[in-house]
């Protein structure tokens, strides 16, 4: 199922804050700029990984993902780490700051606020 980036937001927090979020997602795809609100999002299971096909680019992806034209856009465990950064930095933090972190961090591979690393 497509997610708005709220709704992935809470499905990723959920399972973390449950314990098993290393068990349950294993990667989110996207449809979209994550700053876009139109953006849509898909969290593959960790058995979806091991169904994969090849999408037109070459890039082996779950079914589901392929099937709607989705790309990697980071490792569940990364997109929760975002959020819990975010989250010690501002609060407060809403879906337009959280889509502003996850995109920094895509793009720098650093977490909003702090340094790149070093190439």
């Amino acid at each position: 199922m497509l997610l708005t980036l709220q709704e992935a937001i809470e499905a990723i927090t959920d399972a973390f804050d449950e314990g098993d979020g290393w068990d349950r997602y294993a990667w989110v795809y996207s449809r979209g700029e994550i700053t876009d609100p139109a953006c849509r999002l898909y969290l593959s299971h960790v058995a979806d990984e091991d169904d994969s096909l090849i999408d037109d680019n070459g890039e082996a992806m779950p079914a589901f993902a392929a099937k709607h034209h989705l790309h990697h856009f980071l490792e569940a465990a990364d997109f929760a780490e975002v959020l819990f950064v975010q989250r010690r930095r501002e609060p407060d933090s809403g879906v337009r700051d959280f889509a502003n972190a996850l995109d920094h961090y895509r793009r720098h591979d650093a977490f909003l606020g702090m340094p790149s690393p070093p190439l």
